[in-house]
C-alpha cells in the first residue's frame, strides 16, 4: 500500500465513452451495478494502472506481471454503482487481494449515497467522499504511510495506524503465508550475501551488495515497503549483532555518500 502517482485529470477516453455513459444511466436507474459485461475491465484501463503501479498490487505490492491482474474498486461498485467506471475509484490488485477485500468498505462517517452527480462527475469525486465517509481502508493513490509500517523480523506487518493495520488484518489479509514468504526471501537472500562476504572478509564485496539492495529499494520494486524497512532497521533482522552493526554503518555511509553526491549536483 506504498503511495504512487495517478493523474486523476488524464481520464483514459475509453471511460469517458457513450457506452460507459449509458452504462452508468442504466446504473442509476435500476440503483445497482447492472452491468454484466462489466465495461470498466478493459485493456486500455488496466494498461494505465500497470504503469502507475508498476505492475504490483495496489495493496501487498506483489510483482502480478505474470498473474491475473484485478481491476479494483476502491469503493465497491455493487454499494457505489454510479462509480463502477470512476478513473479515482480504480485500482490495480492481484487476485487474493481483490477477493478478500470483496465488498469491504468500513467508514467512520455515513456512507454517501447517489447524489445526482452526473457521469461528467463521477472521475473525482473520491477527495471528496473520503472527507465526508472517512475510510478505513488506505488508498495508496491518495495515503502516504510509508512511514507507519512496521515489519517484525519475520516480515510480519503491522502498524500504529488504525487504518493501516485495519487494511492489514480486515481488508486485505496482508499476512497471509504466501505473503509472508515472499517478503522474508528477499531479506534472507540479502542476509547470505551479507554474511559470505563478511566471513570472507571483503569489505569490497558487502559494499557492493549493499548497494545493490539500495539499488533494489525503489518504488519500483515489489515488497518496497519491506526492503524499505530493512535498510532503516537492520539491526532488527541480523541475529549476529557485529555483523548487524557493521552492514547498518555500511549502509548508513552509502545512503550518506549518495546524498552529498546528490547535493553536489544541486
Amino acid at each position: 500500500m506504498v503511495k504512487v502517482h495517478k493523474n486523476f485529470d488524464k481520464v483514459p477516453n475509453i471511460l469517458k465513452s457513450s457506452n460507459r455513459k449509458k452504462a452508468f444511466n442504466k446504473n442509476i436507474i435500476s440503483k445497482k451495478y447492472n452491468d454484466k459485461s462489466n465495461l470498466y475491465k478493459v485493456a486500455d484501463v488496466q494498461n494505465e494502472l500497470a504503469k502507475i503501479y508498476y505492475f504490483k498490487c495496489a495493496y501487498c505490492e506483489k510483482d502480478i506481471r505474470n498473474e491475473d491482474k484485478h481491476i479494483e474498486h476502491y469503493r465497491p461498485k455493487s454499494r457505489y454503482y454510479w462509480l463502477a467506471y470512476s478513473w479515482d475509484n480504480l485500482l490495480l490488485s492481484c487476485g487474493k487481494c481483490n477477493r478478500f477485500k470483496g465488498a469491504k468498505f468500513l467508514t467512520k462517517k455515513s456512507s454517501n449515497l447517489y447524489a445526482n452527480e452526473s457521469f461528467n462527475d463521477i472521475h473525482n469525486l473520491g477527495f471528496k467522499y473520503d472527507l465526508e465517509e472517512y475510510p478505513m481502508i488506505i488508498n495508496p493513490e491518495k495515503d502516504d504511510v510509508l512511514e507507519d509500517i512496521i515489519f517484525d523480523k519475520n516480515a510480519i506487518i503491522s502498524s500504529n495506524n488504525e487504518r493501516v493495520q485495519y487494511t492489514i488484518d480486515e481488508a486485505c489479509n496482508l499476512n497471509n503465508n504466501q505473503l509472508i514468504e515472499e517478503r522474508i526471501k528477499i531479506f534472507n537472500a540479502f542476509k547470505r550475501r551479507v554474511v559470505k562476504h563478511l566471513y570472507k572478509k571483503s569489505f569490497q564485496g558487502l559494499e557492493s551488495e549493499v548497494e545493490s539492495f539500495i539499488e533494489e529499494c525503489s518504488i519500483e520494486s515489489d515488497f518496497y515497503a519491506f526492503r524499505y524497512f530493512i535498510l532503516n532497521n537492520i539491526e532488527l533482522f541480523f541475529e549476529n549483532s557485529v555483523i548487524a552493526k557493521i552492514t547498518s554503518k555500511v549502509v548508513t555511509q552509502i545512503v550518506s555518500n549518495e546524498v552529498e553526491k546528490t547535493d553536489a549536483k544541486d
